[in-house]
């Protein structure tokens, strides 16, 4: 079981920059860390395609940009159709371009944040937050410094806005499917990726030169949507791209962290 902190803002703004206090640590039980053994030849390449319908509607001639080539390295025949490891890689492929584009059309269509209690316990006892974006500076000590959390979908949007005008960019390394059957539903499946991070207003060492961030999510298979991203960067961070993602799927023969996202499961 992983725990993760949550933040939430003191009402102080400077820019994006939020001063943040520590609440009680929520429980992130449904996210299993970790790739599968199963490794695939590593030569199933290809680029990304249009994510079917754009996620949530979305005509697949909206897609903008050069294609992002996948290497698929592992795969799982038991995940359930729309999250194979190829689809959540487009997946999340889609969200970072439409992330590093400032799309807002396109991000509220990748991402949704669902409100309202819990599934399946609707009691007011029962109610804990399941679906939020949530971004987490952590200093050399480990403890949080800065961050941002929300389980609004128009604070989220508006959060992207925002770090869009800081210069804002991801860049997708790897991705990993986890487990099926987040919140009881067969068709919620858990992912884990790392990626780079840069914006002007990112504390110098932050994530080291690479710039390394990672993180986990959820992703529901039939919409083809994220509902839940939990991303961090370390002060002290000293491993380049390749290393920092080693533990995480099979580097192929010749990849280069930046010339193809590896994909899982």
């Amino acid at each position: 079981m992983e725990t993760f902190h949550i933040l939430v803002e003191d009402g102080k703004q400077s820019g994006l920059r939020m001063k943040m206090t520590i609440l009680p640590v929520l429980v992130l039980a449904f996210l299993a860390l970790g790739c599968g053994d199963g490794q695939g030849s590593g030569d199933d390449s290809r680029p990304a395609e249009p994510v079917a319908n754009g996620g949530a509607g979305v005509p697949a001639d909206e897609a903008r940009g050069p294609a992002t080539r996948i290497i698929i390295t592992g795969d799982d025949p038991s995940l359930p159709d729309g999250c194979r490891p190829r689809q959540i890689a487009e997946l999340v492929v889609a969200f970072v371009d439409a992330f590093n584009r400032g799309d807002q059309e396109q991000l509220s269509r990748l991402f949704f944040i669902a409100e309202g209690p819990s599934p399946p316990d609707f009691s007011k006892e029962g109610y804990y937050p399941w679906s939020w974006y949530s971004v987490s500076e952590i200093d050399s000590g480990g403890r949080i410094e800065s961050g941002f959390v929300t389980y609004d979908q128009g604070e989220m949007l508006r959060y992207f806005e925002e770090r869009h005008r800081q210069g804002e960019r991801l860049g997708l390394i790897k991705v990993s499917a986890t487990q099926a059957g987040l919140l009881g539903e067969e068709g919620n499946v858990g992912i884990v990726y790392i990626l780079t991070r840069h914006a002007r207003d990112l504390e110098p060492g932050l994530g080291g030169p690479a710039r390394i961030a990672f993180g986990k999510g959820a992703i529901n298979c039939e919409s083809q949507r994220i509902f839940t991203w939990s991303m961090e960067m370390r002060a002290g961070e000293n491993r380049s791209a390749r290393e920092a993602a080693r533990w995480l799927c099979t580097d192929p023969p010749g990849w280069k962290p930046g010339a193809a996202v590896v994909a899982c499961a």
